[in-house]
């Protein structure tokens, strides 16, 4: 499997969550309750309480993720186990850029594990915030363990100006809420993690 192949795995593996993990209308949630028995994770996976975002522990049996039927679900580490001394932010989310930086986690270069990542350091700053501060988008943070594959052009059109991204549209489950609200820190908590930029401030005197 190519780096390519790769890519378009983890992107589709994205989407497939945010069908699942965004906040639906009533169709889409009988719909996603309907794939799993009363008590077998669709309510939890819906309201997003998952371990790794607000603490909740939910089996892995139950977690609308894995196929309770499968008898092999029973050995795998539960995330509240695995987790637990992950470093986490203000709000009591798991901060995965400490959690890189420290060691706890050594992701994989690719599907072999073999190969090296190219890490680019530099940010963007988003200007279209309205009274929020700027947004800043670390590259670096973010190609420590993504290749630029897994978001460009599929997700970001590698253009200035050519994505409409809005806070609506994030939490909708687009662009940022691809991965922000299911496998990173939700969009809607501690908005300070990317409004971090102060706007200039011009004095009238």
């Amino acid at each position: 499997m190519n780096m390519t192949v790769y890519a378009r795995f983890w992107i589709l593996l994205a989407l497939g969550a945010t069908v699942l993990s965004a906040s639906p209308s009533a169709p889409a949630q009988d719909s996603a309750a309907a794939a799993f028995p009363a008590g077998q994770g669709a309510p939890y996976w819906i309201r997003g309480n998952h371990f790794q975002l607000t603490g909740e522990v939910v089996p892995i049996a139950e977690d609308g993720i894995h196929d309770p039927a499968v008898a092999t679900v029973q050995v795998l580490q539960p995330p509240y186990e695995a987790m637990a001394n992950f470093p986490r932010d203000s709000q009591g989310i798991i901060d995965w850029v400490k959690t890189l930086e420290t060691g706890l986690i050594d992701p994989r270069k690719s599907v072999d594990g073999t190969g090296d990542m190219f890490p680019v350091d530099f940010d963007i700053i988003f200007k279209n915030t309205q009274s929020m501060p700027y947004v800043r988008f670390p590259h670096r943070q973010h190609t420590e363990w993504l290749t630029c594959a897994n978001c460009h052009p599929l997700i970001f059109v590698p253009q200035k100006g050519a994505n409409p991204i809005s806070m609506s549209a994030i939490i909708q489950g687009e662009y940022c809420g691809v991965c922000h609200g299911k496998v990173a820190f939700p969009p809607t908590m501690n908005c300070g993690r990317c409004h971090s930029v102060a706007k200039d401030v011009t004095l009238l005197r």
